[in-house]
């Protein structure tokens, strides 16, 4: 199967060969027991983890990497989640935009370039996003990205939740990545969205050297949950 494109940056993150998923059938005189023992012990595509690290500049922003290779940075508010991915280079200086896919599902996020076989991420995301009240543009070659989070104060672990199929939904499995974070991590990204809370609760008070004392609380259900602004 051919690459998304010739810019690694957009390449395929896993290097499944679909094409053997179009192999045809063992013959007939196959024996049952065969096909069984093939069907059990046959490899199951697995999901890629890759890693997901602070910014070693930017407060609260992060960066997913995938074997070693950059895929994205990404930062979290009590709505809304932005992604900021580096456009290949060798795009039209005029138009930009216009090569660019990006489509915003409910549960999955679709990002390449016109004209190619696959996109470059293909995944679900970490859990449902406002299609309407999301958006993306280009600017100074990075695709920015704004998914609008459809649980007010919810944190996001991750922007792909990845590929799982269920062994009893008849779907069938294939490659995926997932991104998830550490508990400290976790932790980190509470207290973020916890200070923003209290700051939009409490607009007379500064929250920004807050701390707490044990475990971070859920900012979106904390004390009676998150309000909504609309």
């Amino acid at each position: 199967m051919s690459k998304l494109s010739d810019y690694s940056k957009f390449d395929h993150i896993d290097s499944d060969d679909e094409s053997e998923a179009d192999q045809k059938p063992t013959a007939a005189s196959d024996s049952t027991s065969s096909a069984q023992s093939t069907a059990a012990t046959a490899p199951v595509p697995a999901i890629a983890s890759g890693t997901t690290k602070k910014h070693p500049t930017i407060p609260d922003r992060y960066v997913f990497s995938y074997s070693g290779q950059k895929i994205y940075e990404w930062e979290q508010s009590l709505e809304e989640v932005t992604i900021y991915i580096d456009a290949p280079p060798q795009l039209p200086t005029e138009l930009a935009a216009t090569y660019i896919i990006v489509n915003i599902n409910p549960n999955r996020l679709q990002v390449g370039l016109k004209g190619n076989d696959r996109f470059f991420i293909d995944e679900d995301t970490f859990d449902k996003v406002k299609v309407k009240e999301s958006s993306w543009f280009l600017d100074e070659g990075v695709i920015t990205i704004v998914l609008a989070k459809g649980f007010r104060g919810q944190t996001w672990e991750g922007v792909l939740r990845g590929h799982k199929s269920s062994q009893n939904s008849g779907e069938a499995s294939r490659p995926g990545i997932q991104e998830s974070v550490d508990p400290f991590v976790k932790q980190e990204m509470q207290r973020t969205l916890m200070l923003e809370r209290f700051q939009e609760e409490n607009p007379g008070f500064d929250f920004r050297d807050a701390s707490f004392n044990g475990e971070v609380p859920d900012p979106r259900t904390f004390m009676g949950g998150v309000g909504y602004n609309h």
